[in-house]
């Protein structure tokens, strides 16, 4: 009877685990759609202009264009992706046999615990940014991970990117909208490189006191003037207060779209923990180096420079707290036994 009642305190039931799968794709499109419509709005109007300057007798058949060829290039990817010629596009590659020897019994393992079919999903190790749009079928990790970690955490981490793969169409939908808004997302981001290296430079050479300051400054004036050529072609479209807004919108939801993606991470991070892998990948996050293509970026869906994304150490914090909530009521479960 004891060992029953510890069991149900330590797992969660088939209830919780469709409740939290219906949370998570409410949140992917709370997300999908606070990251990529404003920006899809200003693409529109931009678009738009841009049928207005050659002369279309409909310039809207720009963006409506526009959309269609990116909507039907998603899909291709999406049904193709893991076909060796995409998989590139999604910061991919196939694993080398050594490598999927080792994923496959982790992923055995790991499928066999959180109660999945091991065949329903295709694992792949990532070369691209961690945030790259992936189907839910697909299962991803750097080659860091195969190479370095140990059995467990290992474990732990394929679990706590299963625990992602909760998005359903909505990651189709973020793949579309990335495509869209790529034009007004890649110039600013590739107007604003140049004075953010130049930033970085001159902060490595004032009083360290005085850098973070410095380099807060100069970035908030960089990006006010990177956006000054797009406020400037929506101004001609629709008028300077329209464009102005056009232009704040993506700020203004980027900021709310961070607490969605830290609960988002924290709630990949409780599946793990809720299946008993919470001390391995607290282990993962505290003493394994982050390499550079995974750290906190801007989303790739919109024009803000708003860097989303959660801090190990913050992670680390929230699993720890699950661990002793389950610890709790593991001893309140066993004194009730008793």
């Amino acid at each position: 009877m004891t060992s029953e009642v510890i069991a149900k305190a330590n797992h969660a039931d088939v209830t919780a685990v469709t409740r939290r799968a219906l949370t998570g794709r409410a949140r992917a499109w709370s997300a999908t759609l606070l990251a990529a419509v404003p920006s899809a709005a200003l693409m529109t109007v931009l678009l738009y202009g841009l049928g207005m300057a050659v002369g279309l007798g409909t310039p809207a058949a720009v963006p409506v264009g526009w959309f269609l060829v990116c909507a039907a290039w998603s899909v291709a990817c999406f049904l193709g992706a893991e076909r060796g010629v995409l998989l590139p596009l999604f910061g991919l590659r196939s694993p080398t046999d050594d490598e999927r020897l080792v994923l496959t019994k982790a992923w055995h393992r790991v499928a066999h615990e959180s109660g999945v079919s091991a065949s329903s999903y295709s694992l792949w190790v990532r070369t691209g940014r961690r945030d790259g749009v992936l189907p839910d079928r697909m299962i991803a990790v750097d080659a860091g991970s195969v190479e370095g970690l140990e059995r467990r955490e290992l474990e732990a981490v394929l679990i706590h990117e299963l625990g992602h793969r909760r998005q359903g169409r909505a990651a189709l939908w973020q793949f579309v909208f990335r495509c869209y808004n790529a034009p007004v997302v890649l110039g600013e981001r590739a107007l604003l490189a140049g004075p953010v290296a130049v930033g970085d430079w001159l902060a490595d050479r004032v009083p360290p006191r005085s850098s973070r300051p410095f380099l807060l400054v100069w970035t908030a004036v960089s990006r006010v003037l990177v956006a000054c050529p797009v406020v400037a072609m929506s101004t001609l479209i629709v008028g300077l207060p329209v464009a102005l807004l056009l232009r704040l919108a993506p700020e203004l939801a980027a900021l709310a779209l961070v607490p969605i993606v830290h609960r988002a991470e924290h709630r990949a991070d409780a599946v793990a923990v809720d299946l008993g892998y919470g001390p391995d990948l607290c282990a993962v996050l505290r003493y394994r180096e982050i390499p550079e293509d995974e750290e906190a970026s801007p989303s790739r869906l919109s024009v803000s420079a708003v860097v989303l994304g959660t801090s190990p150490d913050e992670r680390v914090g929230r699993i720890r707290d699950r661990l002793d909530d389950q610890a709790r009521r593991r001893r309140g479960a066993w004194q009730s036994a008793h």
